[in-house]
């Protein structure tokens, strides 16, 4: 899983645009054509062995910085990866959400050897799932 996330071959499968480099004081870009481009730094990196673990800043125009953390996690049959994109604030965290959904499915896809098309064209349909009104529509009720 970890060449999945630091080789640039391997990313360019699932998030065409994106480059992180595994090092402390590595550059991190993740490139969305005309939706923008976030930047960062990796801070900490854990090479993989049972575990592994990098984490970056994110910086994305508007927005103050915040983090991204990538833990891979050894379990029977494979590997977990838990990514975690914490200090956010509230407005821009659905969008962030809704991305990264689709991110980690294209992912799946990429990894599992078919095509990550799948994943980008249901942009929409995850969208919906972080929206504040679908949210707020299917929580429970005080009353």
């Amino acid at each position: 899983m970890w060449s999945w996330i630091t080789e640039r071959e391997k990313l360019e499968r699932w998030l065409p645009g994106c480059a992180i480099d595994p090092r402390v004081g590595g550059p991190v870009s993740f490139d969305f054509g005309e939706e923008g481009t976030a930047t960062g730094v990796v801070g900490e990196v854990v090479p993989p062995g049972p575990e592994g673990l990098l984490v970056h800043s994110w910086r994305w125009p508007g927005v103050p910085d915040s983090a991204v953390r990538w833990a891979l996690e050894g379990v029977p049959g494979g590997t977990r990866l838990v990514l975690v994109h914490g200090e956010l604030l509230p407005e821009p965290a659905a969008e962030f959400a809704t991305g990264w959904h689709v991110m980690l499915d294209a992912l799946t896809l990429a990894a599992g050897g078919g095509s990550s098309e799948d994943a980008w064209s249901a942009v929409g349909e995850v969208a919906e799932l972080y929206a504040p009104s679908a949210n707020a529509e299917g929580a429970p009720s005080d009353g």
